[in-house]
């Protein structure tokens, strides 16, 4: 999945960050981006096994078409179809 365009303040906050973390661990700069992305996407796995561990995970996306329906019936005395 493409990442949306930063804003130069975006940009500019990402750069201090990498830069505090390179003068913190004593390492390049791209080291220290390397590191940055290891620990988001540690971060994002971290918060999506809470998610599914407290039961608020997305169910898998099912083909639309020919697999299981994903909505139920709409029942026909439904309030909002009384409204004629």
């Amino acid at each position: 999945m493409k990442k949306p365009k930063l804003t130069r303040a975006e940009q500019l906050a990402r750069h201090r960050k990498i830069f505090l973390l390179a003068r913190e661990h004593g390492v390049t700069l791209i080291e220290a981006e390397q590191l940055l992305a290891r620990q988001e996407w540690q971060a994002q796995q971290d918060r999506l096994a809470a998610t599914r561990q407290c039961g608020r995970a997305i169910d898998p996306v099912r083909p639309i078409g020919g697999g299981e329906a994903l909505l139920r019936p709409i029942p026909a005395d439904a309030p909002w179809m009384m409204r004629d």
